[in-house]
């Protein structure tokens, strides 16, 4: 190898100083020839600066030493000195390499040097770092790709070994490639370089052994592979998602007129499908369709792939166990460097589970759960269906509405399971009943439906309906109890009583309602007459609602007199409705559909303000132990946040709670007795009074009655009779209510009172106290104050 081109002075000599060996570059930056140097001691020619302080060269491995070069003609150069080892084990060292680099720019630079050279060129210019390295572990030579890579200078380069350009841990490594290139003659390896400031170049080393002269060296480049390292990493990642994805994926080769056969599948294919890659590979993926199957979309996929496009398909295969399952396939073309496709990437999702589940939802949303019936989307499809084949074929079909009668009791009493095993005979009965082209269906909790197509006889009809209600009336045993269901059946026919699918629901909506009114347990067939009721009632249910809105109510006050001393102590809250065509309407009409509707709720918040707001007015007129009553609806009383609400309103309008007295039935505390005990108790607790209205026509358990915290008892009129019955059994039980009553150490009031017979048998009786027409009709606000402000008493 032409030595000419090193850029540094290097000496090689022993352990006394004695220089054994040299390159060119010596001659040329000091002036000598090679008789000059041979056999010269090093410090005859480097005058160091430290002479006195270090005589050995053994002393001045790894240290930077500084001197200047005494050259053949005199003059002499600056230099820094580094000497190393010829061994890369130090232990091992009798000879030295001593590097000698010009300072301060008096001598040529490295690439003044270079440039004197043909191949200095060549160097700079090549694609890759050049190097090259002497036993010692430091730089000869370099180009300035090097320098980039390393993010150092020239000048910074030959005092470092080269191993402290890699990490760490590779260092071990790295020595030991340089060493198998100098003992094998040749080596490669890949690392990383690491600059001075961080920056990371991944390269491929290719080592080779060489001589400068005595100088064993070794020179190689060094290849930047950084791109292909990161396109190895993208691949390695690619190629382990597809390993661990969980979708199957499978690649088919197409090139050179290959039947798109298997290459390779991932294990999610394996795992999909039972087939291994040893038993798919060279298959086409065909082998596992469903012969007679999802035809056109396998057609869809044999088009995209002779036009060689992506396709995405949903069809099923079958599994190595014979197993089917449905996959939605996607497939993607891959093209080689010639831009043909030479392979396509199918990934397969097994959506079996899915498709059972949506077929399972599918039913969900057209049946009732509990029951298996339609529910009332697949109801209004079915019935649709059978009202458009009626009209289409001049035919006649029938819709009955069923409800059973005192469910809510059948789920008080044995429990909510035996009333869902209740639902669920009842709808095996209903099943069993019809034909298998009618309808079943459920609409929630105890409504029931039937579609009954072409029925063209009416008797025959209402002869099936009234065999229908007396199956689901048979007895029904459930956890050995038995329980008797009764049903009210409403039964509209179609076309003649609608053409739509809402108003033939609503016909027999109707007329269910109206065999409920009539005593229940029966079957009621829709008729124009009925509909004028219906529509009456839902006319008066939309003029309550905006009545309430508009404040169309008003409130009147029956006053409550004692009986002993005839005064006025309290009056009844009594709403009336002014409609503004119709006049005062009494509440036993609107009530009852503020009781359905719900609309009892508002209206009943209204009373009690309205209520709150008089005792107020009173209060500031000094009136300050007057009680008004007002009735509570068991809507109300159900209410989860009422009693909540009350305590604002008392607070709101700054009236004890003593003075506000409610009253509700005696049906209403039995229906739930343990419910009902609750809710009085905390209304016990905002301080009202509680009562019991119309007593004694219920079913009272006097064990329960003890346990509500009511203040009294309210005798219900039927029980005072006309003027000239007070002597017959309703007077007994009069007594009786009042005697039960005391005893319990409750207040007595006797409602309706209108004679002067009937009073007279209160007093004598020792009832508290009374109200009703004798004294006085419900008064206005105003006309209960004046009454109070003139104390208006009762004429004994």
């Amino acid at each position: 190898m032409n030595l000419s081109p090193l850029p540094l002075a290097v000496f090689v000599v022993d352990a006394n100083g004695a220089i054994t060996s040299w390159n060119r570059a010596c001659e040329k930056l000091a002036g000598y020839g090679a008789p000059d140097i041979r056999d010269r001691r090093l410090d005859t020619i480097i005058a160091f600066d430290d002479t006195a302080a270090v005589t050995s060269i053994r002393d001045r491995v790894n240290a930077d030493s500084t001197g200047e070069l005494i050259c053949a003609d005199g003059h002499r150069v600056p230099v820094r000195v580094t000497v190393a080892p010829q061994s890369l084990d130090p232990d091992l060292a009798c000879t030295y390499s001593v590097i000698v680099v010009p300072r301060s720019g008096l001598a040529p630079t490295r690439y003044a040097l270079i440039q004197d050279l043909p191949i200095a060129d060549i160097i700079e210019e090549l694609p890759c770092v050049f190097y090259v390295i002497d036993q010692s572990g430091h730089l000869l030579l370099w180009n300035h790709q090097l320098e980039e890579a390393l993010e150092m200078t020239s000048e910074e380069l030959p005092t470092s070994n080269v191993k402290h350009f890699f990490d760490a841990a590779v260092q071990p490594t790295i020595v030991q490639e340089i060493l198998e290139a100098f003992n094998r003659g040749s080596s490669s390896h890949e690392a990383e370089l690491v600059g001075r400031q961080g920056k990371r170049t991944a390269f491929l080393f290719h080592c080779a052994r060489a001589n400068l002269g005595s100088l064993p060296v070794v020179f190689g480049t060094g290849l930047d592979i950084t791109a292909r390292k990161q396109a190895e990493h993208g691949l390695r990642v690619r190629e382990r998602a597809m390993y661990s994805s969980v979708n199957a994926i499978v690649i088919t080769c197409c090139a050179d007129g290959a039947d798109n056969v298997i290459e390779y599948v991932n294990p999610a294919y394996e795992q999909i499908t039972g087939y291994t890659l040893a038993e798919v590979k060279g298959k086409n993926p065909r082998f596992m369709r469903i012969e007679d199957c999802d035809l056109d979309e396998r057609q869809r996929i044999r088009d995209a792939l002779a036009r060689r496009e992506s396709v995405r398909a949903v069809m099923r295969n079958r599994r190595k166990n014979g197993e089917i399952f449905w996959n939605d396939l996607r497939i993607d073309p891959v093209t080689g460097m010639d831009g043909g496709v030479t392979h396509f990437v199918g990934v397969i999702s097994d959506i079996t589970e899915a498709r059972h589940y949506e077929r399972r939802l599918q039913h969900l949303a057209h049946h009732d759960a509990l029951t298996g019936l339609a529910n009332r989307t697949l109801l209004q499809e079915c019935l649709k269906a059978a009202i458009d084949a009626a009209v289409a074929h001049h035919k006649q079909g029938a819709l009955a509405f069923l409800d059973l009668d005192n469910f809510k009791h059948i789920n008080d009493t044995f429990g909510h399971e035996a009333g869902d095993a209740v639902l669920r005979e009842v709808a095996s009965r209903l099943r069993a009943s019809m034909r298998e082209g009618d309808t079943v269906a459920r609409l929630g909790g105890d409504e029931f439906v039937l579609v009954i197509a072409e029925q063209s006889d009416v008797a025959q009809l209402t002869a099936l309906v009234e065999r229908i209600r007396q199956s689901v009336s048979a007895p029904i045993h459930v956890a050995g109890k038995e329980i008797l269901p009764a049903t009210s059946i409403g039964v509209s026919l179609f076309p003649q009583d609608g053409r739509t699918v809402d108003h033939v629901m609503r016909a027999a909506d109707a007329a269910m309602y109206h065999a409920k009114t009539l005593g229940r347990n029966n079957v009621q067939l829709y008729s124009k007459e009925l509909n004028r009721v219906v529509h009456q009632h839902l006319l008066l249910e939309a003029s309550l609602a905006r009545a309430i809105r508009n404040r169309e109510l008003i409130l009147g006050y029956q006053p409550k007199v004692d009986l002993r001393t005839g005064k006025v102590v309290g009056a009844e809250a009594l709403v009336r409705w002014q409609h503004p065509v119709d006049g005062i309407i009494p509440p036993d009409v609107f009530i009852p559909v503020a009781e359905q509707t719900g609309l009892i709720v508002p209206l009943g918040e209204w009373v009690l303000d309205e209520a709150c707001a008089t005792l107020r007015t009173l209060g500031a007129l000094g009136i300050s132990d007057f009680v008004i009553a007002v009735n509570l609806s068991a809507r109300q009383l159900r209410q989860r946040r009422f009693v909540h609400r009350l305590g604002e309103t008392l607070t709101r309008h700054g009236v004890p709670g003593r003075l506000l007295e409610l009253e509700v039935t005696e049906s209403q505390l039995m229906d739930h007795p343990d419910e009902a005990r609750e809710a009085l108790d905390q209304l016990k607790r905002l301080g009202v009074r509680l009562s019991i209205d119309d007593f004694g026509t219920g079913y009272s358990s006097l064990s329960h009655l003890q346990k509500f915290p009511v203040d009294c008892i309210k005798i219900d009129r039927s029980f005072l009779g006309g003027a000239t019955d007070l002597h017959d059994g309703h007077a007994v039980i009069t007594r009786a209510i009042i005697a039960l009553g005391h005893n319990l150490k409750l207040q007595v009031i006797a409602e309706g009172v209108e004679t002067h017979e009937q009073l007279v048998f209160l007093r004598e009786h020792d009832c508290d106290q009374m109200q009703g027409y004798y004294f006085s009709a419900a008064v206005a606000r105003d006309g209960l104050q004046e009454m109070l402000r003139r104390d208006d008493r009762l004429v004994m």
